[in-house]
């Protein structure tokens, strides 16, 4: 008997147990499903309709306020709605119904009125002093944006700086006549510059959100699954153990490498049909794009279920009981898939959770899996770097499992 002779047995019994099959292939497909319609969809169609509710209170009710607030309007990701007065704008500001509140006092155009041109061109220094308080206005946020107030005012300023400027220049008329010579003197070469400078059409059309959403939900849930094959392993030998069968195996004329290579390679071929059918399911189901070199993915894909299907054996080696099994198994695959970003975006987690997460096989198919499917041109140095480590967890599991198989009785 060899090792090809092994796997041929182990995956015909594989194959007439219909429930093993159910569970290491449909259920997770089905789960992802739920996970990417539930999660996923919802996630993305409330990125693409979120907009930030900004509250306005125009205490001043002048053209300067107007233009002001005019230019909060054309920001896209604003939703500007006016309140009469401050008490009516806190009120909706404490209510979570607005999540900014802007309050232009009734001294802003007084205020603007008294700046001189040198107060524009050094807006950090003189009477503004680089601060939308300089002008009256006020800008709160509130519980949703709570740590965002002084990146809120700072664009509320700028605005501000945008909307006063001619005001501010009329004041000096010479100044005003010099500026609109020098406009239209100027105006034939940038029109020329602006026709030359054109940017290229775009090749394509950029990726929606809910595809954007796929790319993180599939490969994640992916790798996380893929790992629980390490539960099934275990207790493939652990019903092989109790029945006898690796005894007979020992006794057979193989070495215990070729017996260990035999009782992995089922599992691995199961391994790799089970992500293959969820990166497929991420393709026809969500409209998951697969990256500008889809072919990258088997490399990925075949180097993370060697490190899963060796950590299985590895376990397998370890634990005795089925209750081990569930207790040590489920542990050890939730708890990886936890801290290496399988549940969450990588790029979510704190830096030392990223850092921590390194120690995982899952963290490392992640990056590569990001690089393939997340950028135009992937970094190659990065993909094989994060195969090659895959592989050496690999190694390293199976080397384990490889001595403890001597403690099997």
């Amino acid at each position: 008997m060899n090792s090809a002779q092994i796997t041929k047995k182990d995956l015909l019994l594989l194959s007439r147990d219909r429930r093993t099959l159910f569970v290491l292939v449909a259920l997770p497909l089905a789960f992802i499903a739920i996970i990417g319609s539930s999660t996923g969809q919802l996630f993305s169609q409330a990125e693409n309709a979120r907009k930030y509710k900004l509250g306005v209170v125009d205490a001043d009710k002048s053209n300067l306020s107007t233009s002001l607030i005019d230019e909060l309007h054309e920001l896209k990701a604003l939703e500007v709605e006016k309140f009469e007065d401050r008490k009516s704008g806190k009120a909706a500001l404490a209510e979570d119904r607005i999540h900014v509140l802007l309050q232009i006092g009734p001294k802003y155009h007084e205020l603007v009125e008294e700046l001189e041109v040198y107060d524009i061109l050094h807006s950090k220094e003189g009477r503004l002093q680089g601060t939308a308080k300089s002008l009256d206005v006020t800008v709160e946020a509130g519980s949703f944006l709570a740590n965002a107030s002084e990146l809120l005012e700072k664009v509320v300023f700028s605005f501000a700086l945008q909307t006063i400027g001619t005001t501010v220049i009329k004041k000096d008329p010479k100044l005003e006549a010099q500026i609109k010579k020098s406009v239209l003197r100027s105006k034939p070469k940038h029109d020329e510059d602006q026709l030359a400078n054109l940017p290229p059409p775009p090749e394509s059309q950029a990726p929606s959100m809910n595809t954007i959403v796929y790319q993180t939900v599939v490969p994640g849930y992916t790798v996380m699954f893929v790992f629980f094959i390490v539960n099934f392993m275990a207790r493939s030998f652990i019903g092989e153990h109790d029945m006898g069968t690796l005894n007979r195996l020992r006794l057979a004329p193989i070495t215990r490498s070729g017996m260990m290579i035999g009782k992995t390679v089922p599992f691995l071929i199961i391994s790799l049909v089970q992500t293959s059918l969820l990166f497929l399911a991420g393709k026809v189901l969500f409209g998951m794009d697969w990256g500008t070199h889809p072919l990258l993915l088997f490399p990925v894909m075949l180097c993370t279920s060697m490190s899963a299907t060796s950590l299985g054996l590895m376990v397998a080696t370890l634990v005795r009981t089925e209750a081990q099994v569930s207790a040590y198994g489920n542990f050890l695959v939730l708890t990886m898939a936890g801290i290496s970003g399988c549940m969450m975006p990588r790029s979510w987690q704190p830096e030392l959770m990223q850092k921590l997460g390194l120690i995982t096989p899952h963290s490392w198919a992640l990056i590569a899996y990001d690089q393939i499917l997340n950028r135009t041109d992937p970094e190659m140095t990065v993909v094989i770097r994060c195969c090659l480590t895959l592989l050496a967890f690999a190694g390293g599991f199976f080397a384990v499992g490889w001595w403890r198989s001597r403690d099997m009785e």
